[in-house]
């Protein structure tokens, strides 16, 4: 019997997640049909963790793929996820707390980071070099710019380094750790310009070497399952810990109760096994009972075209102009839809990141080569996309 699968979510993320189910023959179910006969429901985005969705259908007995609400603060609650690194001695930047309503009050060294404690989708995060830019996002921040549902906000010391994103599935005992990615922030090339929900990914990522593996492992992902389980809390689903490496030692930037978009597309890329047991064994706590997941060999990249005006005020509805999704889909290539909408027979634009072409190789350079050849065959009006993603490998 085909097993049927419901995914939430309408991104690039859940786009690739059911590519991926769909080469294994899994029927994938529509979002609003939740009932006994759904077999799995595996959660995309953050907000319905946030909502308590894990929590609501569990209670109805459907299994579930993703944390339940109070395991969902590792994300939520950027304060709460701090205190929970403190109690657990997980390393992290120091940390102080301001309230929205006083201000930040801060005279000490430059630069600093400055976040917002509640979801913010990505975008509640200043990095400051300048006492001008610590102005700026003072005056951001205490109007709630990014919408954030908390009162309280976090001030961090600047950590020197090299980011990479940890991925690991987890039933909340057991957990197998995927291909380490990077992904790519800021708009524009070089690193610059305002934070975005991520304009490109690779992997696996070669700053994470095999010392460094084994480090993250025994000071940060044990830790932090075990921790979650002796505050009786036990975190099922995919956790993803966002990484700064200074000096060879990793420090957790952040907690994601999620897979990372656009990092989940180029794993999905490279899994050379099938997703559903895995994903079936972390809804089910018998994730023990699995091999580690095998990927192929080489390197996957995937490149996010966007609305003119992205991450600030964009338009909607331009026509997608030399591009027919089956046209340039190959063994090595997919174009993963991130935010568009079928109207009077082609695609329009719908969102601000819109689709994530996304390619593997044998080598970075060759999956990177693959990637921009299709981005150079696709566009619509006001679109841009970064010309530079995979530049710290290559």
């Amino acid at each position: 019997m085909t097993k049927k699968v419901t995914i939430i979510g309408n991104g690039g993320r859940e786009d690739s997640l059911r590519w991926k189910l769909r080469t294994e023959g899994v029927e994938i179910m529509v979002v609003s049909t939740y009932s006994a006969q759904n077999y799995l429901t595996v959660i995309g985005p953050e907000a319905p963790i946030a909502e308590g969705l894990t929590d609501e259908l569990e209670s109805k007995n459907i299994p579930v793929f993703g944390p339940s609400k109070l395991a969902g603060r590792l994300e939520t609650s950027k304060l709460w996820a701090k205190q929970f690194m403190l109690r657990n001695d997980i390393p992290t930047a120091k940390w102080s707390t301001h309230k929205r309503s006083e201000g930040i009050h801060y005279n000490g060294n430059i630069p600093i980071v400055i976040k917002e404690d509640g979801l913010c989708g990505g975008k509640g995060v200043a990095v400051c070099k300048t006492k001008e830019e610590i102005l700026k996002a003072k005056e951001d921040f205490r109007t709630n710019k990014f919408k954030s549902t908390s009162n309280k906000i976090l001030v961090e010391e600047y950590l020197e380094g090299e980011e990479a994103s940890c991925f690991v599935l987890t039933d909340g005992k057991s957990y197998k750790i995927l291909p380490y990615c990077q992904d790519y922030k800021r708009v524009g090339e070089g690193d610059t310009g305002p934070n975005t929900g991520g304009m490109g990914a690779y992997a696996p990522a070669p700053v994470i070497t095999n010392k460094l593996k084994a480090l993250i492992e025994k000071d940060i992902i044990i830790p932090t399952i075990n921790g979650m389980q002796e505050e009786g809390i036990p975190y099922k689903g995919v956790l993803y810990i966002g990484l700064m490496i200074r000096q060879g030692m990793p420090y957790v930037i952040e907690y994601n109760v999620r897979f990372g978009d656009p990092e989940c597309q180029v794993l999905m890329m490279l899994m050379k096994s099938d997703l559903l047991p895995y994903l079936e064994a972390v809804a089910f706590e018998t994730l023990d009972t699995l091999p580690d997941p095998e990927f192929h060999d080489g390197s996957a990249m995937t490149v996010v075209m966007c609305s003119g005006g992205y991450p600030g005020e964009y338009k909607k509805g331009f026509k997608i102009d030399l591009w027919d999704r089956t046209h340039f889909v190959s063994p090595y290539t997919q174009v993963f839809h991130a935010g568009v909408k079928w109207k009077d027979d082609h695609y329009i634009t719908d969102g601000g990141r819109v689709l994530n072409v996304t390619a593997k190789g044998k080598t970075l350079q060759e999956a990177r080569d693959r990637a921009y050849e299709m981005v150079e065959k696709i566009s619509w009006e006001g679109s841009f996309y970064r010309k530079d993603i995979g530049y710290r490998a290559l």
